[in-house]
This record gives structure tokens, C-alpha cells and sequence, in this order.
């Protein structure tokens, strides 16, 4: 998410890197805290269950954290009159995610939540790599789907019947026209 927010301006570079940073740190410090709470083996570690191929692992990964990041570009990053629910609709996003990547992946979507667990146990799979890949590439497609979207002035796709248009608008539409040579009243 981090890295997604930095490319889409929602977040600056210096910002980002501290986030990153303290997430890492935050992971492994949440580990070693699970790990003293509760007697044996710490067992949160992210690998490939079901059969799951590396290949799949990795796409896996990333669409499900493309699917979580594009929801907190469009709900959180986007401002707008619906802002104060997105925890919700993130949330559910969330929830979708670690439903289907949790039996084929572990449902990492996060470095800082696979990173963390394996310096706790002090065990590194040869697949650790997947859960930085997966979810960097995921947030580069979501970066790119945003981009594309707003490109198509989604915003215009749908626009609010209460707000009405502006006196800016009303002039601007009376002074030229519509282009067919009739004027428009404040109505239309």
C-alpha cells in the first residue's frame, strides 16, 4: 500500500520510506510480542499451501493485494462525500482477500507481515521472496489501473443531481452555447 501511495502523490518519497521502515520494524516487533505471549512454536509464518505452484504464489499475491490497494486508492486516497465509511469498504476488501489467498498463499499481502514472523523463528523459506514480489507488483498494478481510471475522468462518469451546476457553469454554458447554436438554460 505504501509503495502504491508514493506513486500516486498521495504520500511523499521521505514519507513513504519512514512508513516502510517502521512497518518492517513493526512486524518483527509484533512477532517477538506473539511469540512471548503464547507457549510453543510461533506458527504465523506466509507459505504456499494447496499444491500452489511459485508462479501462482506470486500472481496470487499480487492480485489479491492489486484488489486491496485499488480499494484504498478509490475509497481512502480519493477524496470525496463517502471518505468517512471507506474503513468499511477496506475492510471487506481485506476480509475477500485473506478468504481466498489464506488456503493458496497464507494471504501475506503485506512484506512486513511475512518478513516479520520469519526473523522471529528465525526461519527463512526459500519462497520469502514471493511475499515481496507479489505484493510490489500488485501495488504497481493497482498504481496503473488508478492512473488509467483517472485518465477517464471516472468522475464524470456519474455525476451528483444535487449539487447542480455552479454559477461558473450556469455562465460559461449561457455565454457559448451548447455547440448545436442554442443557448442552455441553467437547467440543462
Amino acid at each position: 500500500v505504501t509503495v502504491g501511495m508514493v506513486l500516486i502523490g498521495a504520500i511523499s518519497i521521505v514519507r513513504g520510506v519512514l512508513l516502510f521502515i517502521i512497518q518492517i520494524v513493526a512486524g518483527i516487533v509484533a512477532a517477538y510480542i506473539v511469540q512471548a505471549l503464547f507457549q510453543g512454536q510461533l506458527a504465523v509464518s506466509t507459505t504456499l499451501g494447496g499444491g500452489t505452484t511459485i508462479a501462482q504464489g506470486v500472481i496470487i499475491e499480487m492480485i489479491l493485494t492489486a484488489q486491496l490497494v485499488f480499494t484504498i486508492f478509490m475509497l481512502a486516497a480519493e477524496k470525496h462525500q463517502g471518505n468517512f465509511i471507506a474503513p468499511v469498504g477496506i475492510g471487506l476488501s481485506l476480509f475477500i482477500a485473506e478468504l481466498v489467498g489464506v488456503f493458496w498463499t497464507g494471504g501475506s499481502l503485506n512484506p512486513a507481515r511475512s518478513f516479520g514472523p520469519a526473523v522471529a523463528i528465525h526461519t527463512f523459506n526459500t519462497t520469502q521472496w514471493i511475499y515481496w514480489v507479489g505484493p510490489i507488483c500488485g501495488s504497481l498494478f493497482a498504481v496503473l489501473l488508478f492512473k488509467l481510471i483517472k485518465s477517464l475522468e471516472y468522475e464524470s462518469a456519474n455525476p451528483d443531481p444535487e449539487i447542480g451546476p455552479t454559477a461558473e457553469k450556469i455562465g460559461k454554458l449561457a455565454a457559448n452555447g451548447n455547440g448545436n447554436g442554442r443557448v442552455l438554460s441553467p437547467v440543462e
